[in-house]
């Protein structure tokens, strides 16, 4: 079977994603294609048949292991030791271990309540736009003008310091962790992961220090909670805490970043939509859940393994064959969406997937959309007639395959 190939990461593609989603959908439900870095999978293209790998987690795995195949089958022999250890978390576990590893995280969770924190969140919102969105050279600017800045700054910090101060890590420590967040982020092919050692070793070394510290000496923060986390006298081992670190302090910094960015971008692109939220902030958690539809920041979800030879929406499907549900052709899907290409904040119902589906749906996507709804309202607030300072077709997208951001955004505040 020749494998169907799609553009996924050029300047063009990420620009304006929907031509090669649709082509995708019309090519079937199901489509054999090949893609960079990942290899032969089967794209699942469609609403209905995204949510129906994502729900059925007994034929759909993450384990290779429940598929037949070598546990180090998604490392490969050559990837290092320090690699493997993060990569282990719970978004890498089917049933019982997954859930075992949900239940204690949510329990740590649900003590940290994600509304107790919003008036922090705020706080954090207003001290990072200081510290990145500067005024230069204020006084040769006309006035109210207060020059040009790189958003992606506050973008980035922004939900590190908030991730930080939900785990409860030192707040001095944040400019290390803004450094080895930049690393991580700029990785975009099996090359660039050699280059991550260092900061994997030392970030590794950083959360069994502090995991240490808060077995000795408990303190706020769900970090220690995780610690101290304990259901039917089972807990997380140094090495789950480990990796439970990794997940929530990247994946939720990173994720948030581009969700920040691409919201700003699409309130900029559609001035009447931005102009409805400014004149109700109620709408600012449907304008979010709406970026994660039209947008969709993270373009699909980590491959599923097949774990029995089936037949799915007409196509024979292989035991050990990768399935890719595209969470940014389902949310494009016109079976499910009315016009699915207009960006409407007043959208109802929203069936969005942005977060993923089923057993493995983001464990912070409450704290995602507080996140960036917050940040929204104190940006346009603020600012109130900032713009872009570059042409649109003169941003600069990241080649990362499956993330849609930009590696700078550049606006011009005024206000």
């Amino acid at each position: 079977m020749e494998p169907q190939r799609f553009d996924m990461t050029s300047p063009a593609f990420k620009a304006d994603p929907f031509p090669t989603l649709d082509r995708m959908r019309e090519a079937g439900s199901l489509v054999w294609s090949k893609i960079p870095i990942i290899g032969h999978v089967w794209l699942a293209t469609t609403h209905e048949a995204v949510t129906d790998v994502l729900h059925d987690h007994e034929r759909f795995v993450r384990d290779a292991r429940n598929a037949g195949k070598s546990k180090w089958v998604d490392l490969q022999w050559w990837v290092s030791k320090v690699f493997r250890g993060p990569a282990q978390n719970m978004l890498a576990k089917d049933e019982p271990d997954h859930r075992r590893l949900r239940d204690l995280v949510e329990d740590a969770f649900r003590r940290r309540s994600v509304e107790d924190m919003r008036e922090r969140v705020e706080t954090l919102a207003r001290t990072v736009m200081d510290q990145t969105i500067e005024v230069p050279g204020q006084s040769q600017m006309g006035p109210g003008d207060a020059g040009v800045v790189d958003f992606t700054a506050f973008a980035r910090q922004f939900p590190l310091a908030v991730i930080c101060e939900l785990l409860g890590l030192p707040a001095e420590d944040r400019a290390k962790f803004t450094r080895w967040a930049a690393g991580l982020a700029t990785v975009s092919s099996l090359v660039g992961l050699f280059k991550l050692l260092p900061f994997m070793f030392k970030i590794s070394g950083y959360f069994r220090d502090q995991i240490r510290q808060c077995r000795t000496t408990p303190r706020d923060g769900l970090l220690s909670l995780l610690v101290q986390a304990e259901r039917d006298g089972d807990s997380l081992s140094e090495d789950e805490l480990v990796s439970m670190g990794f997940l929530l302090l990247f994946a939720g910094h990173e994720t948030t970043t581009h969700l920040i960015t691409m919201a700003l971008l699409c309130l900029l692109d559609h001035p009447d939509q931005r102009a409805l939220l400014v004149s109700d902030w109620s709408l600012a958690v449907p304008t979010v859940d709406e970026v994660l539809r039209y947008a969709t920041p993270i373009q699909f979800t980590k491959p599923r393994i097949v774990a029995e030879d089936m037949t799915l929406h007409g196509q024979s499907l292989k035991r050990g064959q990768y399935v890719l549900p595209m969470l940014a052709c389902a949310n494009s899907d016109p079976q499910v969406f009315d016009d699915p290409q207009r960006f409407d904040i007043k959208r109802s119902p929203n069936r969005h997937v942005g977060f993923g589906s089923g057993i493995h749906i983001c464990l912070g996507m409450k704290l995602a959309r507080m996140e960036a709804a917050v940040a929204l309202e104190h940006v346009l607030t603020r600012f109130p007639g900032l713009s872009l300072a570059v042409p649109r077709d003169g941003l600069i997208w990241t080649k990362r395959i499956g993330t849609r951001s930009l590696l700078a955004m550049p606006l011009r505040l005024t206000g």
